[in-house]
């Protein structure tokens, strides 16, 4: 029995959801992602027992925030990172032809989905002791630390359970989408509106808040325009809350920027149309890549520091290059003043990671001109004035996907950077993930609502 054959049969074995019977409807759908939100928020907001709300750890970690769509202290610790993590692993070793399987294939497609559920228990099992240990190590007893790993380890299950029950149907799009959306808007409301700190989350008094404290008190309203209080961090200041805005408007006229490539099929009587290539065509899976990076860095490095305070620190400087600002500066433009050759660094780390990982992605995923090629050729679409032949057309792919690649690397590395040094509200890689998901949502939304407008569509296309 190979490796992926004994994660297929954990899979297996493990609890799961099944599918509705008969597809719900939409006022349905929404029921039941909402009960999966309120869920998850519930878990994100009870504390750990057995974990101080002072322990040092707790406030190291919020790049893996807002990634894994966790919650410092809380039954959502892990999040979704166990789920994240096994995925992007079962992808790259499938597209990477590492494992064989064809996708398309219905047998083939279960078995991905059992294996990489497999994978995600046993993730969360080795990630949920690795927390426990830390946690607990300063009190050296390993009953608290088992304590603590069991309930990471049930809480992480449940939370993989509202994902697969959104994606087998009940719900709408992925848990994991709507979780990382809800815990980037929960980090921007309350950078708008928190009326109190969250010292083990990095939460401050939200800006609204403070400005009428200010009004009221008479204090100097300048202060609130670029924050340069090193005792108040994180406090939101003016010039984030504009950056936001304007941030939010420019990725989303980004996401609905796409190249159009001419095509046509014999089976539509040689009716022409085009596919769509969006601009952004990696999405925000660069950032994702840089920050989870950063984020295991940060974690062995804690880790390490345990065993040998050197390896400790070397780890921890090496993490510390993908992140800016550090937390004892504040996180607001003026940190480019204070520390303008960390964020140089920041800067080329993540930017040059992001194009390097999106051009890898590329290739990993099925996104390569030879596969999209093949793809075409398989469904009997054709360029026109081109044979239908794969090489050819795969030549043609070529001089569209690479660029596209290469430069919406480029551009959403650049956009995550540019967010951090201007302290934006919910951080500049939650703010791409945040606004990309909820472009997503909507057009989603638009799509079941449409099917249900008009049913002869879903005859159409096959639902």
């Amino acid at each position: 029995m190979g490796f992926v054959d004994f994660l297929e049969k954990l899979g297996e074995y493990l609890p799961a959801v099944t599918k509705p019977e008969q597809k719900p409807s939409l006022s349905q759908k929404l029921m039941w992602s909402f009960i999966a939100l309120i869920v998850y928020l519930v878990m994100s907001s009870i504390p750990l027992y057995g974990v101080s709300s002072t322990n040092s750890f707790l406030s190291n970690f919020l790049a893996e925030q807002i990634i894994f769509a966790s919650s410092q202290g809380t039954l959502a610790q892990l999040g979704i990172g166990p789920i994240i993590t096994s995925g992007l692993i079962m992808q790259i070793l499938v597209g990477s032809k590492l494992i064989e399987m064809d996708l398309a294939n219905e047998e083939d497609q279960i078995k991905f989905t059992e294996a990489e559920k497999g994978l995600a228990f046993i993730f969360i099992i080795v990630e949920s002791a690795l927390f426990g240990y830390v946690f607990t190590k300063a009190t050296n007893s390993l009953l608290l630390a088992t304590i603590v790993t069991a309930q990471l380890i049930v809480a992480t299950y449940i939370i993989l359970l509202l994902d697969e029950m959104i994606q087998k149907g009940w719900g709408l799009g992925s848990g994991i989408s709507l979780f990382i959306l809800a815990g980037v808007t929960k980090i921007m409301f309350w950078d708008m509106f928190g009326i109190a700190n969250v010292q083990n989350q990095d939460l401050p008094v939200g800006f609204f808040p403070t400005l009428v404290s200010y009004i009221v008190s008479g204090k100097n309203l300048l202060n609130l325009i670029v924050n340069t209080n090193t005792t108040t961090p994180f406090q939101p200041d003016l010039v984030g809350l504009i950056s936001t805005i304007a941030l939010i408007l420019l990725i989303i006229y980004l996401t609905n920027i796409n190249v159009q490539i001419p095509v046509t099929s014999p089976r539509l009587r040689g009716i022409r149309s085009t596919i769509p290539l969006n601009f952004l065509y990696v999405s925000s899976i660069p950032v994702i890549f840089v920050s989870v990076l950063g984020a295991d860095f940060e974690l062995f490095a804690s880790i390490a520091s345990g065993v040998s305070s050197a390896a400790g620190t070397i780890i921890g400087d090496i993490a510390n290059a993908f992140f800016f600002p550090p937390s004892n500066i504040p996180h607001s433009v003026y940190a480019l003043v204070l520390d303008p050759v960390g964020a140089v660094i920041y800067a080329a780390v993540f930017i040059v990671l992001s194009i390097v990982f999106g051009i890898l992605w590329i290739d990993v995923a099925g996104l390569d001109p030879a596969t999209q090629a093949q793809q075409m050729v398989e469904a009997g679409v054709e360029i026109p004035g081109m044979r239908n032949n794969p090489k050819v057309i795969e030549s043609i792919l070529a001089k569209y996907i690479y660029p596209l690649g290469f430069y919406s690397s480029l551009i959403v590395g650049v956009i995550a950077v540019l967010a951090t040094f201007l302290g934006v509200y919910g951080t500049g890689v939650g703010l791409l993930l945040a606004v990309t998901i909820a472009v997503q949502y909507y057009n989603l939304l638009a799509y079941e609502r449409t099917l249900e407008m008009y049913p002869l569509l879903k005859r159409i296309i096959g639902e």
